[in-house]
């Protein structure tokens, strides 16, 4: 694949809340990531954060990056807990390709079914969970900004980590979908169904997450969810079946089948735990 080595960029974010004050990072390994980022691409662009903006804020400045400043009718994501494989390139513009004809797909992801071992070389499709490693369309997003600026509007003057899940939930209680989580990870998820638009997945692993301790994870949960166990196909060739309207009409009600489920037998509970204030 060509790329232009000048439009790489690091969304680096800061140590120390503006908000609140409470430091988020060790200034020793925001230096250490900056420094990887400019050896490896050195023609790359770093744009630093002053302050701690959080996984949502920050993750949104790139996507404004990338849709607004540079106007790209696609951008690729990466999260910093995704180890890619050395197909993973290739794999997401293969997608890139095999989507295009499908203005429904908004996310496509490279990273695989990690509870089960899909060595290749042939590649299918499955419902994408994780925002992780990913391409994203910019019509796509648009219009889930639209529909999740009252979830941003929630996320206004507090942490991250410090927001409001009631209220989160709350906002989502109309709908007859529901989710676990209040990230901006499960908003998205949710604003994608509501939308009607695709996120489709390899079945292949052409990465694995190895995010072990973080805002989602703890290594007994990684381990839990198996992925601890997840390995990178070693295939010499890889072959990608084509992709049909069918085939993503039965990824979108796998989908939808499970947050409709979540929002019948869990809501309640989910509320339960998380009293207001």
């Amino acid at each position: 694949m060509r790329y232009d080595p000048a439009k790489v960029f690091l969304l680096q974010d800061g140590a120390v809340s503006a908000l609140s004050g409470r430091r988020m990072a060790r200034d020793a390994d925001i230096e250490a990531s900056v420094a990887l980022f400019r050896r490896h691409f050195p023609q790359g662009q770093v744009r630093r954060s002053e302050g701690n903006l959080g996984v949502a804020r920050n993750i949104l400045r790139g996507e404004k990056l990338v849709f607004e400043e540079l106007d790209a009718e696609l951008g690729y994501f990466f999260e910093d807990d995704l180890e890619l494989g050395p197909w993973y390139l290739y794999a997401l513009e293969r997608l890139r390709e095999i989507t295009a004809p499908f203005p429904r797909i908004a996310y496509f992801g490279a990273y695989g079914d990690h509870r089960r071992d899909y060595p290749g070389p042939v590649v299918k499709y499955i419902p994408l969970e994780h925002h992780w490693g990913f391409g994203l369309r910019r019509h796509a997003w648009r219009q889930m900004m639209a529909w999740l600026k009252p979830y941003y509007d929630i996320l206004e003057g507090v942490d991250y980590n410090a927001r409001n899940h009631r209220r989160i939930f709350e906002l989502f209680r109309p709908l007859a979908i529901a989710s676990e989580a209040s990230s901006q990870d499960a908003a998205k998820s949710i604003a994608c169904l509501e939308l009607g638009l695709y996120r489709v997945l390899t079945t292949v692993s052409f990465g694995r997450y190895i995010g072990e301790r973080g805002n989602s994870f703890s290594p007994a949960h990684f381990r839990a969810m198996g992925f601890d166990k997840m390995r990178v196909a070693q295939s010499e060739t890889y072959d990608f079946t084509p992709l049909t309207e069918a085939r993503l009409q039965e990824i979108d009600a796998h989908h939808r089948r499970h947050y409709e489920r979540l929002r019948r037998e869990r809501f309640d509970d989910i509320l339960a735990a998380h009293p207001g204030r």
